[in-house]
C-alpha cells in the first residue's frame, strides 16, 4: 500500500474516535493498544489491532480474558522479529499471561500472529474456523490446541518456527487448504502426521533443523508441492516419493542415504 493511501485509510480511522481508541475499528499505534489491553471492556468495534512490541518499553501482563469483549477481532498481530526471522537464542516475551494461558480468543479471527507466544496451548474453546494465515515463530506452545479434532477448513498458512517446546502439530485432515507450513527448527518435533498427504493444495513444507523429527510420510506425491525442506534432520533416513512439481529440494545434513541424495 502507497504510504499517502495507508496515512489517509489510518486518518479515517482516527476519526472514528478521536479521544477513546476502544471506539474504533482498527488499533495499530502502541499507546492506543495498551490503553486496550489493560482495561479491555466495551471494544466490540475492534476488528484489528497490530501491536509492534520492539515499541513496548516494559512487561505487559495480560489477563486470561482481555480477548473476551472483542468478539469482532477479525487481525491480531503482536510481533517483533522480521517475517524471516527465526529466535536463534532465547528470547523474552514483553507479553506475559498467567499460568492457565488464555481463556479465549474470538471465533472471528482470520489472522493471528504472535511473536514468542508465551503459553503451551491457544484456549480449548477456540474454534478457528475462520483461520486463513497462523503464525506464531518462536512461541511456548507444546501443542495449538488439546485433541485434534479442531476445524481448519481456511487455513492456508501454518507457520511455527523456533517453537522448541513444540511436540505435535494437528491432524492435518481437516485442513484441506493448507499451502505453506513452516516448522523448521521445531526441536522437539518427533513426527509429521501422515494426513499431511491430504494437503492437496500444499506448496511448501519445510521442517528444517528438526533434530528430533524421525516420523515424516513416505510419499508426498501432491501435485501443487514445489519447494520441500528436510535439511538437518538427522533422524529422517529415507527420502519420501516427491512428485515432479518440486522445484527445489533441501536435504543437507540429515540422515538420509547418500546414494539416495544423488539419485534427487
Amino acid at each position: 500500500m502507497h504510504d499517502l493511501i495507508q496515512q489517509m485509510c489510518r486518518e479515517i480511522v482516527l476519526d472514528e474516535d478521536r479521544w477513546d481508541p476502544r471506539k474504533r475499528s482498527r488499533l495499530w499505534r502502541h499507546n492506543d493498544i495498551l490503553q486496550v489491553l489493560n482495561k479491555p471492556k466495551r471494544v466490540e468495534r475492534v476488528e484489528a489491532l497490530s501491536l509492534d512490541m520492539s515499541q513496548v518499553s516494559r512487561i505487559i501482563q495480560l489477563s486470561p480474558k482481555v480477548f473476551e469483549e472483542m468478539d469482532n477481532l477479525r487481525l491480531l498481530r503482536f510481533y517483533c522479529l522480521d517475517d524471516n526471522d527465526i529466535p536463534t537464542k532465547n528470547p523474552i516475551s514483553k507479553l506475559h499471561l498467567a499460568q492457565q494461558g488464555l481463556e479465549y480468543l474470538p471465533n472471528t479471527l482470520r489472522l493471528l500472529r504472535w511473536d514468542l507466544y508465551p503459553s503451551p496451548s491457544l484456549p480449548s474453546n477456540f474454534c478457528p474456523e475462520n483461520m486463513v494465515y497462523l503464525k506464531m515463530p518462536g512461541s511456548s506452545l507444546t501443542q495449538l490446541w488439546e485433541g485434534d479434532n479442531v476445524p481448519l477448513v481456511n487455513l492456508k498458512v501454518c507457520d511455527l518456527r523456533g517453537s522448541k517446546e513444540l511436540i505435535k502439530i494437528m491432524d492435518l485432515s481437516g485442513v484441506p487448504n493448507l499451502e505453506e507450513l513452516y516448522l523448521g527448527e521445531c526441536s522437539s518435533l518427533v513426527e509429521i502426521p501422515s494426513s499431511l498427504q491430504l494437503c492437496r493444495k500444499l506448496t511448501m513444507i519445510n521442517v528444517s533443523e528438526c533434530v528430533n523429527l524421525c516420523g515424516f510420510p513416505s510419499d508426498l506425491r501432491l501435485t501443487s508441492l514445489e519447494k520441500v525442506n528436510l535439511s538437518g534432520c538427522r533422524r529422517i533416513r529415507e527420502l519420501p516419493k516427491l512428485p515432479s512439481t518440486v522445484k527445489t529440494l533441501s536435504i543437507y545434513s540429515n540422515g538420509i542415504k547418500q546414494q539416495q541424495q544423488q539419485h534427487y
